[in-house]
């Protein structure tokens, strides 16, 4: 599956000129020539791998010189005059340029994501490079972190429901930008006619942007605006677990109705597990452990009795026939109506590792890369029985299972000038070689379990600091006896996370070969 990381990634690399000078990003998907802020949000976590820091920044500076003045801003930019995308987006305007020349943006705002999804970009790249200078830069006039901060401030002003203090976004299917009332491309926009709700995905993405924000703050020294955001992501949290966790059904329900006289009679659809929604509350720590522990039972019962090859379903169980009118969503398991979706089953499998149970997570992400093989190809979606659909090179399935992948499974946390290990190989031999071209970093291990000798060994080497910490998955039944870095005894730790027990220990991160004796 990892060969195709890479390939898909150039399939939808996009560059072309811009009001700041030459833009490079990626596309969605094949289909899309759009930079959509959305998506390319989720592609950091493998794109810091393989290109240059212009494309984890410029495309984002782009977005935000584009900020209108109450603070949104728009879903995508793309270049090309309005007419290009008039189709499937009617209000689309050129924002920059002129004849063949111009930009062009639209924004779905059925969804109200998209200033989340900047701040939590913006934070995965300074996360990368450590650049607090970038996060003073100038956009237009304006630092970049308080373009970033009043993305925020439109949210909590203009699209706060005042009764749960949560984000308000038109009623669609979990993290979707489709609403069910028009069979046309109105349904991607707000009128006075669509109903509104407080959608667990908008608001788990509230919260990490509230969160990520503070942090950035924090980080340049200015701890009046970190703490007042830390504040709001902590009411987020516990408005979260008030208004949308369902204790009787053991998940989160996908999003609560605050116009019910604009759905009466609809049908009801608290039983629908969503999983968009519920894997970022998991992975974002919004849920405690015993609610985790919860939503991962849930999912892989809903996926059994549904009969998916894998836990990337959207919506368990779909929408019924004909509740949504647009015909992409009209059957139930089509598109976003319930099909598979490895953007968001790659950030559930990443959650389960991260919240310890990285035996299920192997699991899952096995069962996602039989599919990707047998489809030949990082497909936009699936449908029921596993058959790829939409854009062949999705550019957000490879954002989604390069994460589960390097930081998941092989336990990757780089940032800048430090590096953690969290090996989760477990019983499976592995070997990984990662290279950062934005702080000229690399990464490698070798690492293999004998069974047979009851021993475990990895060779490890990296230039991303002098010291930090190595953890390692003891297979599941076995406890760590003694252990060498380089035939020297050296002292350890075990801790429990989950249901997983890792042998710790700190090193510096020259050429090592660490060995241990299992019980």
């Amino acid at each position: 599956m990892q060969t195709l990381f890479r390939s898909t990634l150039e399939a939808n690399r996009r560059s072309f000129p811009g009001r700041l000078g030459e833009v490079k990003g990626f596309g969605a998907g094949e289909s899309y020539p759009q930079v959509w802020l959305r998506d390319s949000a989720t592609l950091i976590p493998v794109t810091r791998f393989y290109y240059p820091a212009d494309y984890l920044t410029s495309w984002l500076e782009e977005h935000l010189s584009h900020q209108q003045s109450d603070g949104q801003l728009y879903d995508w930019i793309a270049a090309g005059p309005p007419s290009h995308f008039a189709s499937h987006a009617p209000r689309t305007k050129g924002i920059f340029g002129w004849g063949e020349s111009v930009l062009s943006a639209d924004k779905n705002d059925v969804q109200a994501d998209q200033e989340s999804s900047a701040v939590i970009a913006a934070h995965d790249a300074f996360q990368t490079t450590g650049d607090r200078a970038w996060l003073r830069k100038e956009i237009e006039g304006v630092r970049l972190i308080d373009r970033l901060a009043s993305g925020l401030d439109y949210l909590a002003r203009e699209r706060i429901d005042p009764e749960s203090g949560l984000i308000v976004s038109g009623f669609s299917a979990d993290w979707g930008d489709v609403s069910p009332i028009y069979p046309d491309a109105r349904a991607i926009y707000l009128d006075e006619a669509t109903p509104r709700v407080v959608g667990l995905y908008t608001n788990c993405q509230f919260f990490s942007a509230s969160q990520k924000l503070a942090e950035m703050f924090g980080a340049l020294g200015e701890t009046s605006p970190a703490d007042s955001w830390r504040h709001r992501a902590t009411q987020v949290r516990e408005s979260i677990n008030k208004y949308l966790w369902q204790e009787d059904k053991g998940y989160y329900r996908m999003h609560l109705v605050v116009t019910p006289a604009l759905t009466a009679g609809w049908w009801d659809d608290a039983n629908v597990f969503a999983m968009g929604g519920n894997a970022l509350a998991v992975l974002y720590r919004i849920a405690d452990d015993a609610q985790a522990r919860s939503i991962f039972d849930r999912a892989e019962e809903r996926r059994a009795e549904l009969g998916l090859s894998t836990v990337s379903g959207s919506l368990l169980p779909a929408y019924p026939l004909d509740f949504f009118a647009h015909p992409l969503m009209r059957d139930a398991y089509s598109y976003q109506n319930g099909g598979q979706w490895d953007w968001f089953g790659g950030r559930f499998v990443l959650s389960e590792f991260e919240r310890g149970f990285s035996e299920r997570a192997r699991r899952h992400l096995v069962q996602i890369a039989r599919k990707v093989a047998g489809n030949g190809g990082l497909h936009e979606w699936q449908a029921l029985d596993g058959r790829g659909r939409g854009s062949r090179n999705y550019a957000g399935s490879a954002g989604a299972l390069g994460a589960a992948s390097f930081q998941g499974l092989f336990g990757v946390y780089l940032s800048a000038g430090s590096l953690e290990l969290k090996v989760r190989l477990g019983e499976l031999p592995g070997e990984i070689q990662l290279f950062q071209p934005a702080t000229d970093t690399f990464v490698r291990y070798r690492y293999r379990y004998d069974a047979a000798r009851s021993q475990l060994s990895m060779l490890f080497e990296s230039n991303a600091g002098a010291e930090g910490s190595l953890s390692v998955l003891l297979p599941r039944g076995r406890t760590a006896d003694r252990v060498w870095i380089d035939e020297e005894d050296r002292s350890f730790s075990t801790e429990n996370h989950g249901e997983d027990r890792f042998l710790e220990l700190s090193t510096d991160w020259g050429s090592h070969l660490l060995r241990a004796q299992l019980n």
